[in-house]
């Protein structure tokens, strides 16, 4: 990656009213990408999408992830095949969605599960570092009152809990399953009282 656009990533992910998603979190995920490249059909653009996942982002907006493609379409996009950038945008929007692109290519979808499962990892993470996401959380939502941040995060997290699996892979689910229900659990006994 050009250091230039790395440059303007990290200031990006710098801003002040990032709690959650700034250069840590970009951080985490692609050393778990490094981890797991063996696992990755397309890593070239799944690091993309790693990088530009959040680099337009502002809690009170809608349109961050779709500001994000543009952004990376503009600043990579002179330096790669618009292939590529097409599969990086598919893995942005599948993790703004917090969804599974409707496609036929399985790798596509294999690489969007990674993702996605990397994204909710630290919900399963240990409780004190559980408890310093869901607080980095709703410091991003500073814009709401805690009564209609608590009834749209409940009602995000019970969506979760009645998935049959909430992590895709099978490597995300034995580490991080179990522990996940039992935070998001408590966390949500707290947003309920």
């Amino acid at each position: 990656m050009d250091a230039a656009i790395l440059e303007e990533l990290r200031r990006r992910y710098a801003e002040p009213h990032r709690r959650l998603h700034g250069w840590a979190h970009v951080a985490r995920m692609l050393a778990e990408a490094e981890e797991i490249a063996p696992a990755i059909a397309d890593r070239p653009a799944f690091i993309l999408a790693v990088l530009f996942q959040r680099a337009v982002f502002d809690r009170s907006r809608p349109d961050g992830p779709e500001r994000s493609i543009a952004l990376m379409r503009d600043l990579a996009g002179p330096l790669l095949p618009p292939t590529r950038l097409a599969r990086a945008a598919a893995l942005v929007s599948a993790l703004a969605s917090q969804d599974l692109p409707e496609t036929r290519d399985a790798s596509l979808r294999g690489d969007a599960a990674l993702l996605l499962d990397m994204d909710r990892a630290p919900l399963g993470a240990g409780p004190a570092a559980f408890e310093a996401h869901a607080a980095a959380h709703r410091a991003e939502y500073t814009h709401m009152k805690d009564d209609t941040y608590a009834a749209g995060r409940a009602a995000e997290l019970r969506l979760l809990l009645w998935r049959e699996r909430i992590f895709h892979t099978d490597r995300y689910f034995l580490a991080h399953e179990r522990q996940a229900r039992r935070n998001i659990t408590g966390l949500l006994a707290r947003l309920e009282a």
